[in-house]
């Protein structure tokens, strides 16, 4: 009897073993490289901003204050926001945006200049669907959202474009087209609060 019970602990022991072994080496591993992959997402995050405005020099992060951004509505949300300077001279706004795609959330990187021009738009992680949803950062879709101040908000039509706030959506990612401009509106949205309280404070 207690050979039977020792030969029906013993895998139980061993599999208990190898399970304490393996979380020690993962904890290890994670330790190890979460520092190294923070340092990476910063540098890429860093890259995307001096992608979107390159007229700024350097970047420093407006804090999340709600008064600030409070009135911002719609289906996409202000993850982080900075201010681009030029020597002392601020240049513009750089806005991490989520937004909800067809395959999920999808983050948008978005400058804008000072004087209220969009400066340019780079599509960061996201699972949208292999060339459909994913050529949202190929042209001709992306330089239709850079290169103007917009008037009124964005629009995503099908087919002929009137203005300029009119968006030519992807064929068959009209989701993916309509998330886009959603971050992108947001970007704009924000970046007048923003000129908006510093007029205020000055």
């Amino acid at each position: 009897m207690k050979r039977k019970l020792r030969d029906m602990l013993k895998p139980s022991i061993t599999l208990f073993l190898i399970c304490v072994v393996v979380s020690m080496l993962l904890g290890f591993t994670n330790n190890i490289t979460k520092d190294r992959i923070a340092e990476r997402e910063a540098m890429d995050a860093e890259i995307a901003r001096k992608e979107v405005l390159k007229a700024a020099e350097y970047f420093e992060p407006v804090e999340k204050d709600k008064s600030v951004f409070q009135k911002i509505s719609g289906p996409a949300s202000i993850e982080d926001a900075y201010i681009g300077f030029s020597g002392d001279s601020v240049a513009g706004y750089v806005f991490s945006v989520v937004t909800k795609g067809y395959g999920g959330e999808m983050k948008v990187t978005v400058g804008i200049e000072k004087s209220g021009m969009i400066s340019g738009v780079k599509i960061g992680q996201n699972s949208e669907t292999p060339g459909l949803g994913s050529r949202a950062s190929e042209e001709p879709f992306i330089s239709q959202l850079s290169g103007f101040a917009p008037g009124k908000p964005l629009k995503v039509v099908k087919g002929v474009k009137n203005s300029p706030e009119e968006i030519d959506a992807i064929s068959g990612a009209t989701i993916t087209s309509r998330a886009v401009v959603n971050a992108v509106q947001a970007a704009i949205d924000a970046s007048e609060e923003l000129r908006n309280k510093e007029a205020q404070e000055q």
